[in-house]
């Protein structure tokens, strides 16, 4: 599927109600408004205000929108009215992001941290004195990090126009400084902020330990931690849920979590998969913003139910995550040590030699039966061997299940793998950091 044709399927979905939908266009378009923005006002705080509001406006008025994929083109002007709207209020402009926080710290500046910012706001100052088509095309290359494509399309010009401003911008802005503004630009990105990110790792934290006076207090001053995410997709409700935390889950609940298919999934929500599901059977089979499908995560969650209904409406049980992990159901009930979801897949018609992806990174190519033998489930070795499970089958750095068992101590595992007939190698990872894996 193209990248148009993507945007329009979001579109078409978010206008049908879909949240998850349209917070995926959000994340996808927050940096690209805020840098348009700031070409416009000159101003990053302003910036993010107007970006805020034409996010709102835009929502509202996806009905209005005729073709889905000209949404770029669409979204630039409410972006531009709302900057417009800023501009005509005379509000005063304020100095850079960069200089306001550094002026607000209490700590006393070095010579060193003077020089940074006098040289920040030599950049700054720079970019505000490029034309105007020049500095938005700047401030979409990169602050926002687009591509040429994107910006071309967001802004209804030509890919060639934005190579020659871009070409002409470097040159104003000469070469010497350019990797400066680079950096500058990105340490700006509001999907960069380091801030929020600590606030979603302590949200978590909290929701899985129970403590209900600190999710109430990090809602209290971000409502977006409601819906925030690690990388591995796992929200505050699923952490509590899964954690047993009931009290913080029924806080979550009350202040207006609505899982969607993913969330529901994952913690065992039948009722609501179902609701989800009859809805838009197209659910089924879907893919979490970070790649995994609704049965993959009733898998590794270990919740029997959900993962029994899924199957009963034709979930793919071998569909593979879009995440690099590249892993399938079955892997991820392995991973999240869930014996009961695991057979279920077994029985169901799981690939149990089905590889894990994830080049380069820790059980790459592992098999069902590695893991298996890593964590001693050693209930879970016939059911896969009396579905063809390879005893031998190696991983990306051809170790085999009994190489993996011993050296993550699991003797009892090594043991029935050799009286099933698995031979030994002699071969040893190389360069192995620790006995486990």
């Amino acid at each position: 599927m193209s990248e148009s044709a993507a945007l329009a399927e979001l579109v078409n979905k978010a206008r049908d109600g879909d949240a998850e939908a349209f917070g995926a266009i959000v994340r996808r378009f927050q940096d690209m408004a805020v840098g348009y923005g700031y070409s416009l006002l000159g101003d990053l705080p302003l910036a993010e205000d107007a970006a805020q509001e034409a996010f709102l406006e835009a929502y509202l008025c996806l009905s209005q929108l005729r073709e889905p994929a000209a949404f770029p083109g669409w979204f630039r002007r409410i972006v531009f009215k709302q900057c417009d709207r800023l501009r005509r209020g005379k509000l005063s402009r304020l100095e850079p992001l960069q200089l306001a926080q550094e002026q607000a710290s209490p700590a006393p500046m070095q010579d060193k941290a003077l020089e940074q910012r006098e040289m920040k706001n030599q950049i700054w100052a720079a970019i505000d004195a490029l034309p105007e088509h020049e500095r938005a095309a700047v401030m979409l290359f990169y602050l926002s990090g687009y591509s040429q494509a994107e910006i071309s399309a967001f802004l209804d010009v030509s890919v060639t126009a934005i190579k020659k401003r871009l070409f002409s911008a470097r040159q104003r802005l000469r070469e010497m400084l350019l990797d400066v503004v680079a950096d500058t630009l990105r340490e700006s990105r509001p999907s960069q902020d380091e801030r929020f990110a600590a606030s979603v790792l302590a949200m978590l934290t909290a929701a899985r330990t129970g403590d209900v006076a600190r999710v109430k207090e990090l809602l209290e001053q971000n409502r977006r931690l409601l819906a925030a995410r690690d990388w591995l997709g796992n929200t505050a409700l699923i952490m509590a849920v899964n954690s047993g935390q009931q009290a913080v889950a029924e806080l979550l609940f009350k202040a207006g979590v609505q899982p969607d298919i993913h969330e529901a999934a994952a913690i065992g929500q039948t009722n609501r998969v179902a609701e989800l599901v009859g809805k838009d059977a197209a659910l089924l089979d879907s893919y979490s913003a970070e790649g995994f499908t609704p049965l993959a995560l009733a898998a590794h969650f270990g919740h029997p139910e959900t993962l029994w209904f899924l199957m009963g409406r034709g979930a793919n049980v071998n569909a593979i995550a879009r995440h690099p992990l590249g892993v399938t159901p079955l892997h991820a009930a392995l991973f999240g040590r869930q014996s009961d979801t695991a057979r279920l897949l077994i029985r169901h018609g799981a690939d149990v030699n089905a590889r894990r992806g994830g080049k380069g990174w820790p059980r790459a190519g592992w098999t069902a039966l590695h893991y298996v033998a890593a964590f001693g489930m050693i209930e879970l070795i016939e059911p896969l061997l009396s579905r063809g499970a390879d005893l031998d089958a190696p991983d990306d750095v051809g170790c085999t299940p009994v190489q993996v068992a011993l050296e993550n101590q699991q003797e009892l595992a090594a043991d029935i793998l050799r009286r099933k007939g698995a031979r030994e190698s002699p071969s040893i990872r190389e360069g192995r950091e620790g006995g486990t894996r």
